[in-house]
């Protein structure tokens, strides 16, 4: 298994995050400190020596595996192999040094053992490697995280973060922030820009802003010592899917049929309607040094996908291709370019354009990440790094074949369930960039404090032309702008490393200017427009971890995290600030003097490592949540309007239980059970708005939010039956979301008080590996819900089923082929092959 996993990455990876290694050298018969000894790796060409205490330090340490050396005139050196450094984690190594007469050069050799607990980790984190994601049977590197303690997905596939809500987790690529402020949209993110990834819920240090609920970090790889490639091609769904054929249900439940009875739904092709040669998805990727020049590394991937939905119609095709060089110029300098370009197709499901799905929605985007950097170690205590670039965001969503400014509404089949002409109304042009300037600096001022204090600056361009309904047969809401905000943060952290006890305390300062203008009272479009100013947030976090034994440790964390809403929320319908008497009833206002969101979190655990191999994680956890995204109405004569602002709250209380065994013997695991109660007075920021507009009363207490799952429970299994072969199995069963049940007309039930059925997916992916030569070759087969198993998405109140309107069919809720709403439940199951070659 070493073989495939040098295979499948560089010799080692610099990254613009990165590590540390500390620990103490004794005597091996004394067990006393020695001072003066020089702690090496040979690799990277730095180290650092022992004090008076015997305790040394190395900083700046790129992520990857070592060889450890110490040695001292008069002992015999001592090498530790395999050490795993890990991104903003201390990795300790001691030494023993037998003293010798006899100079010795030969090092006594000992194999690391990678700890079971890390005693530095006072919160939350999973890390996950390029090998882990190319065994797991997932379709992306996002999906490996959704099995992870605290995360539950929603009826969209949202991820869910401890009880927060959709879009509260921030994605990071070596250490540059890369969402969509404008939409909040999540970047596409393959596993070729993956290194390892680690993944921060509910509380992280204050280097991490703007964000609520969870942090993803991803470290990039670069070219190694030696030329690496590498091919993979995972094949289409090799079992068809049952949705996409006539009368799927039963011989004549399609709605729609010719005058000889025959049905009008057409499967879709994207293979003739886009000229393309397969289906399926490729990825490749080199990597190495330069010729006559090792201190310059590439690397350079592809990603080329063709995919069809498994539901009656929708389609994604992505084209992506990145590059990162680097050099050298001493062992305490790095630069380094990183460039990503990704151009992709979409276009998803949508029930009542089932026999129109010609006329329906597509969205183009195309996406370009260029950054710079470097790294520099002015001395062995002290380095920092910096990075500046810019990241482009385009995303088109329009009618294919409709003119830009043509509107031809959808008409509806004569039962007013599927549409039989037109187009939808909705249309969108968004450009994002963001010009970024970042940099933080690493001192350790002492064996017991390490200091890191940085600062980003971002500016922003954007510009929207937008139109859109906001419900059914309501007026068309016009939006076309540009816009120039501008945010940034300053940080301070300092890691205090005691023997038993160490603290991380932070503190960091967000400003952020909307740089736009709105009414002084948001209450009042009479009165004047002014300047919105500035603000500005500080976050206080303090983490702490106690080992009390050598297999056993105390953790705890507290800290304020804030959010801004997405820019599209302050600036939506911004011609309503300057002419108010356009606004319609119940028109929907932005508000760029919205708050920020917060979030108070907590959490308290303890960790215990057993036998060696096994590591038990229970940790509590409580979110205080006030100032949330809400949409509220406004009268004031003659106005009737609804306008964002910050009065939704909610909280969240919950337990995660994490046992881990490490591969040993051909077998581990990764089992991890969460108890959660995520309540609030509103699920969306939208919903007051149609609480308004459909006559529902203001939501003032909490309920269960939409997203809650009380249970849930996940395992990652991984078997070896030899260097090169083993599977790996995914399960996850989690309680259903909830729904507010029909009773009787007139009874009137509290919101979300029913709960729909269990949700259940079992995956799993084969693997067989050959070797020929210098060439790895791996053959697999992957299946996602191997057990077919129908997790609603969504229910009807009367029945609380997917596909049971609690009607008889036909009747009030309409035909079996409406009310059997593929999209209703989760996907079915998916069988795929695949083969990677590695040289």
């Amino acid at each position: 298994m070493k073989s495939l996993i040098f295979l499948m990455m560089p010799i080692f990876v610099y990254a613009a995050t990165v590590g540390k290694i500390t620990g103490q050298v004794l005597d091996a018969e004394t067990s006393k400190p020695l001072t003066g000894v020089d702690v090496y790796i040979a690799l990277l060409g730095i180290g650092g020596a022992t004090d008076d205490e015997g305790y040394y330090f190395i900083l700046n340490i790129p992520p990857g595996e070592y060889d450890v050396q110490a040695s001292m005139i008069g002992y015999r050196p001592e090498l530790k192999q395999e050490v795993q450094v890990t991104a903003d984690r201390t990795t300790y190594v001691n030494f023993s040094l037998p003293g010798t007469i006899i100079e010795i050069d030969n090092p006594i050799i000992v194999i690391a053992k990678k700890p079971v607990i890390e005693i530095d980790m006072t919160s939350k984190e999973v890390m996950v490697t390029r090998r882990e994601l190319d065994i797991m049977p997932v379709e992306k590197p996002i999906e490996a995280i959704s099995f992870q303690g605290g995360v539950t997905t929603d009826a969209a596939g949202n991820l869910h973060v401890r009880g927060g809500r959709a879009g509260e987790l921030a994605y990071y690529i070596d250490g540059v922030e890369i969402s969509n402020a404008l939409l909040g949209s999540s970047p596409f993110v393959n596993k070729n820009i993956v290194s390892e990834m680690s993944f921060l819920s509910g509380t992280f240090n204050a280097e991490y802003g703007n964000v609520m609920s969870g942090v993803l970090n991803i470290v990039t790889p670069e070219g190694g010592s030696r030329t690496s490639s590498s091919i993979e091609y995972t094949s289409f769904s090799l079992n068809p899917s049952v949705y996409r054929k006539a009368d799927w249900i039963d011989s004549t439940s399609d709605a729609h049929r010719d005058s000889s009875g025959n049905s009008l739904y057409r499967s879709q092709d994207i293979l003739s309607s886009h000229d393309l040669y397969f289906l399926g998805e490729v990825n490749a990727s080199l990597a190495g040094p330069l010729p006559f020049d090792n201190n310059t590394r590439y690397y350079i991937a592809g990603h080329y996908l063709n995919q069809e939905s498994y539901l009656p119609f929708g389609y994604a095709l992505t084209r992506s291709v990145n590059g990162k060089l680097s050099h050298r110029f001493s062992p305490n300098l790095k630069l380094f370019a990183d460039i990503e370009y990704i151009t992709g197709e979409n276009q998803n499901y949508s029930h009542v354009y089932k026999y129109l799905h010609e006329n329906y929605l597509v969205n183009y985007n195309n996406d370009l990440r260029s950054i710079i950097g470097f790294n520099h170690a002015l001395t062995n205590s002290f380095f920092y790094n910096f990075r500046t670039g810019m990241i482009e965001n385009n995303i088109e969503t329009k009618a294919p074949g409709l003119e830009e400014d043509t509107i031809i509404e959808p008409t509806y089949d004569n039962y007013s369930e599927f549409y039989i002409s037109g187009y939808p109304v909705y249309r969108q042009t968004a450009n994002t960039k963001k010009y970024v300037i970042k940099a933080d600096f690493n001192f350790q001022a002492s064996r017991i404090h390490n200091f890191k204090f940085g600062f980003e600056y971002n500016l922003y361009q954007f510009m929207l032309d937008k139109r859109e309904q906001l419900f059914t047969r309501g007026p068309i809401v016009y939006q076309d702008y540009t816009r120039e905000p501008i945010d940034g943060a300053v940080f301070l952290q300092d890691k205090i490393e005691h023997r038993y006890l160490i603290i991380n305390a932070g503190l960091r300062i967000d400003y952020n200017n909307p740089n736009t203008q709105m009414w002084e009272d948001i209450e009042d479009p009479t009165s004047a427009i002014t300047e919105v100013e500035p603000r500005y947030q500080i976050s206080p976090r303090l983490g702490l971890s106690h080992p009390i034994t050598d297999n056993a440790m105390l953790h705890f964390a507290y800290g304020h995290f804030f959010q801004m809403p997405t820019y599209s929320i302050m600036y939506f319908n911004g011609n309503y600030i300057a002419h108010p008497e356009s606004i319609p009833r119940y028109g929907l206002v932005g508000n760029p003097r919205i708050l920020p969101q917060r979030t108070t979190a907590y959490e308290v655990g303890v960790k215990y490592a057993i036998m060696e191999i096994y590591g038990l994680d229970v940790t509590l956890f409580l979110k205080d949540i006030k100032d949330l995204l809400a949409t509220n109405e406004v009268r004031v004569f003659p106005y009737n309007y609804i306008i964002y602002t910050n009065e939704d709250f909610g909280s969240v209380q919950g337990i995660d239980i994490t046992l881990k065994r490490e591969t040993v013997s051909h077998f581990g695991f990764s089992l991890n059970y969460t108890y959660q109660t995520a309540r609030g007075n509103r699920s969306f920021p939208m919903q007051g708005f149609y609480d308004v507009y459909t006559g529902m009363p203001e939501r003032l207490k909490e309920y269960y939010l939409d997203f809650d799952r009380r249970h849930t429970f996940s395992t990652t299994m991984e078997f070896q039956a030899g260097k090169l072969s083993g599977a790996t199995v995914n399960l996850r069963a989690s309680s259903g979301l909830p729904y507010t049940p029909f009773i009787s007309e007139g009874v009137v039930v509290e919101a979300n008080s029913a709960r729909m059925a269990l949700d259940f997916s079992l995956d799993v992916l084969f693997y067989q590996g050959f070797r020929i030569g210098p060439t790895l070759i791996d053959f697999y087969v992957k299946c996602a819900n191997i057990t077919d198993n129908l997790n609603p998405n969504y229910v009807y109140s009367r029945s609380g089923q997917p596909w049971d309107s609690g009607e008889e069919a036909g009747g009030l809720m309409g035909s079996l082929d409406y009310i059997m709403n593929p999209s209703n439940v989760g996907p079915r199951r998916n069988i795929k092959a695949g083969m990677r070659m590695k040289l």
